[in-house]
Order: C-alpha cells, then structure tokens, then sequence
C-alpha cells in the first residue's frame, strides 16, 4: 500500500460468511491501517485472529454513536491517519453506518479508497438467475409500519425487481404486508449466504409468508411484474400463401387458421381472398 501524504479513509468490504472472502487488498489495508472503525468489534476480532492480523486500535462505529464520533474521527484523517471502515460484514454503508462521515470525508477534501469485496446483496442477485437488464431497485430494510411500507413502495416500476434485507424476527410479518400490497409474487429467497446453513430457494411471498422458524441473515428479491403484450399479429400473406402452394382450398384455409389464431372464420376468410385477389 503506498504512503500518501494525508490521511485516507478506506472502505473496506469483510465476507458475509465465509472468512475465506476477504480479498488480499483488504487483508493489506486492515494490516497497514492506523485504526480500524468497525459497527461490530467481535465480529472483527474473529477476522484479525483468523489471518493473525496485527492488532488495531478498533473504534466501535455503529448506527447510535457515528454522529458523536465523526468529528473526531475527521481530525484523525486530517492529521494524516490511514483509517479502515468496515460494517459487521459486507460492503459499507449498503443498510449500514458510515454514509456522513465519507460524505464529510469527501466534502472536506479527504481521500477516500473502495476496497471491494463481498456483498450480500450482489451475491444474492448473481445465484437468483433473475433478469436484471431492466436494473433493480434496493429497498434495504423496510420500516416496521404497514403503511409507511406502502408509502416506501408507492411510485416504483412494478416490471423491475425489488431486493431488501429482512430481519428473522420480523420475517413472517413484512411478508404478510408485502402479500397485501403487492400481491402474490414469486420470490427469491437468499439466507445465511456462504455460511454453513446457506438457503436459495425461489417461492412465493403467500407461501415464505407461513414461515416463522427462519434465522441468520435474509435477503429477499422480489420479481416485477412481466409487462403485458398482445399477442403477435401473424404474417397472414405468408401464412396463406405457403397452404395454397400446399393445395388447401380458400375454406380449408379459413378454418384452419381461425382455429389457430382465435379469429372468426368470416374475418379470416376475407383477409385470404385480399390476399389471394
């Protein structure tokens, strides 16, 4: 890692799981790092203890007290401190602390480095086998209220999926709100993704709805709406064309593709001898 002038505040993605996906880049800056803020220390520690990583000073960062600590920690960087921030696991600031002290970082001039890594939520959308040319929309955690839910949905694209992370405990209950506003949906389900008890399933919110015994961590995606077409007008004057080279009668046509097509044998009927002249 090479010495800069001035501090840098480093974003540093830990495994979701599997201790075995943290990138070397990552294992680099935490070994390098003058401190280490981190929204869990025990989590953290489990990480130092499995690649003997020297030991930091650790910053416990989470949700409650990341206002109180940001100045503080913004005088660090500016004195020239190299600081690592990590989540309890994944990528920072995807439904976790740290968004005000990069932007402060940014605003104020600081340097700030992404060390990629793992992710639950791109992880659970590469193992869905979903269609996301369209994109996706990521809600994060949802609010606990039915109808601050339904505000939260209000507006979105219906064709585009929608991803979230879902508490165990509060499991059985969103998905019974998510039922009612959205209607019975197929459903993707990614649980304690690259641990032991890892589950990808793919269901319905009416039928995940029914289950209250899930624990670990849930990612949910919820597929949108297939958009509806009319169907396809047929090439009449090919269709046509190719029966009487077969030898069929204009009649025999006319049943034949009134049948097919659903169309009434008189409609089609005048469409063949247009066709026929």
């Amino acid at each position: 890692m090479e010495g800069k002038k001035g501090g840098i505040l480093y974003v540093v993605a830990l495994p979701i799981g599997n201790l075995k996906d943290i990138t070397l880049r990552g294992l680099e800056v935490l070994r390098e790092a003058d401190l280490v803020l981190t929204e869990d220390t025990r989590s953290f520690k489990k990480l130092e203890r499995a690649y003997g990583l020297p030991k930091k000073e650790l910053i416990s960062f989470y949700k409650e007290v990341e206002t109180e600590k940001e100045e503080n920690i913004l005088g660090l960087l500016k004195e020239g401190s190299r600081i690592a921030l990590c989540s309890e696991a994944g990528t920072p600031l995807l439904s976790d602390p740290g968004a005000r002290l990069v932007k402060r970082a940014h605003l104020e001039g600081i340097q700030v480095e992404p060390i990629p890594g793992a992710s639950a939520l791109t992880a659970s959308l590469s193992v869905s086998g979903l269609n996301l040319s369209k994109g996706f929309i990521f809600l994060g955690f949802l609010p606990r209220k039915e109808g601050e839910i339904k505000e939260r949905l209000k507006g979105l694209p219906e064709d585009m999926p929608l991803v979230l992370f879902v508490p165990p405990h509060r499991f059985s209950k969103t998905l019974q709100i998510l039922l009612k506003i959205l209607g019975d949906r197929r459903v993707f389900l990614a649980r304690e993704i690259t641990k032991f008890h890892q589950e990808l399933t793919f269901s319905t919110l009416s039928e995940l709805s029914r289950r209250e015994d899930l624990k670990g961590e849930i990612t949910l995606i919820i597929e949108g709406r297939e958009e509806e077409t009319s169907p396809q007008e047929p090439d009449w004057r090919l269709e046509v064309q190719t029966l009487l080279r077969k030898g069929l009668k204009i009649k025999e046509i006319s049943r034949l593709l009134s049948k097919k097509y659903g169309r009434p044998a008189k409609e089609v009927y005048r469409l063949i001898r247009d066709i026929k002249g």
